[in-house]
């Protein structure tokens, strides 16, 4: 049986991995720039790098949501504030990433 966590966790790194794709393509292709200002110089120098240091980070947040749901399950008492928290955190993220996404495509539509 799937697990809606995993659902969740899988989402996640689904939409990181299109921002990935979406900042590498307006960056090859369309010579867009990177707007975050920790990746910006690092897109520059070393595409590579980037890529290996943004994909690593999406999986890690994934599996640390993950993690995060199966200890919060572990640990449930009477307050549900636990799960309000990390249902918060996945719907930032989640949201955060999407306007990434949207704002990547954007802007390669509007390059081309």
């Amino acid at each position: 049986m799937f697990k809606k966590e995993l659902l969740f966790c899988f989402a996640l790194i689904l939409m990181g991995i299109l921002d990935w794709l979406t900042t590498v393509t307006g960056i090859l292709c369309f010579g867009v720039v990177e707007i975050n200002p920790l990746f910006a110089g690092l897109t520059k120098v070393n595409l590579l790098a980037f890529s290996s240091i943004k994909l690593s980070i999406v999986v890690l947040v994934g599996f640390l949501f993950y993690k995060a749901d199966r200890i919060e399950k572990m640990l449930r008492g009477n307050s549900h504030l636990g799960k309000r928290f990390l249902d918060s955190g996945y719907f930032v993220s989640l949201m955060a990433l999407t306007v990434a996404v949207t704002n990547n495509i954007i802007t390669v539509v509007r390059a081309m």
